[in-house]
């Protein structure tokens, strides 16, 4: 008898053990979401070619946005996701001697996501990538540059059902380039699906 119940014992424990990653598939999900908030952009201004731009420090913060999907596998003791978006970090301006300095960046991203959940809020940091694009216009003339380069984040959100509200802080260290820093700190709404 005591053998058979541990034979009963062993195949549930076994069968368990073959059913967790398909519960953690199962609670696992797309998701979509978007998010507003205070972005910086930070340069070093060159030799732009357009005259009457002053060489030095542009450090300017505007209004930035982004749109975002991704997936998440909820796993046991850590989830897991994968994320993709389109970020906006404003149009900050500075005034010169004679016009008004535009700096317009925006970039696609790539990240990697680790998240912790206590209850019904997920603590997560992150690590990525994105591919960025500035352009700078004063004087009815403009010049621009591209680029890739890493990227990383912590936030937090708030559960509620499908619906998560998350506020972050995301920074990207730009090298090789005049633009030497972009970050942004942001509140947003995620749907999962």
């Amino acid at each position: 008898m005591k053998t058979r119940n541990l034979q009963s014992s062993v195949a549930m424990g076994v069968l368990a053990l073959f059913l967790l990653p398909l519960a953690a598939v199962a609670d696992s999900g797309f998701y979509v979401g978007a998010a507003a908030g205070g972005a910086t952009t930070d340069l070093e201004i060159g030799d732009t070619g357009i005259p009457g731009i002053p060489v030095g420090e542009f450090d300017e913060d505007d209004t930035g946005y982004k749109l975002f999907a991704g997936y998440t596998f909820d796993l046991p003791t850590v989830d897991l996701g994968i994320e993709a978006g389109y970020v906006d970090f404003g149009a900050p301006e500075v005034r010169t001697n004679f016009d008004i300095l535009e700096i317009d960046t925006t970039g696609i991203n790539v990240w990697g996501i680790a998240s912790v959940e206590a209850g019904p809020i997920d603590l997560f940091a992150k690590v990525g990538y994105i591919f960025w694009d500035v352009e700078a216009s004063a004087f009815g003339e403009s010049v621009s540059d591209d680029g890739s380069d890493l990227g990383y984040g912590v936030g937090l959100g708030f559960d509620i059902g499908a619906v998560t509200i998350r506020a972050e802080l995301e920074a990207y260290d730009i090298s090789g380039s005049e633009l030497s820093m972009l970050s942004m700190l942001s509140l947003g709404i995620l749907n999962r699906f």
